[in-house]
């Protein structure tokens, strides 16, 4: 896995932790909460790019060298 879609991913995740955590408190501030998630939601939609970055860059690669090889 790239470095940082890794960090991406645990931004994510301290992310949603801080949010539950937020959600949890008996008067919770949810003007935090929103502006939480919406940083949740850009992390999430920059982690779904690159793992489809990914996934498009591996096939395109292996047929490369299946190719150089006939």
């Amino acid at each position: 896995m790239k470095p940082l879609l890794k960090a991406l991913i645990s931004r994510h995740s301290i992310i949603a932790a801080k949010i539950m955590e937020e959600q949890r408190r008996p008067l919770p501030d949810t003007l935090r909460v929103q502006s939480l998630k919406k940083i949740k939601l850009k992390l999430k939609e920059q982690i779904s790019h690159l793992e489809r970055a990914e996934m498009a860059f591996i096939p395109a690669s292996a047929n490369r060298s299946r190719l150089a090889s006939r």
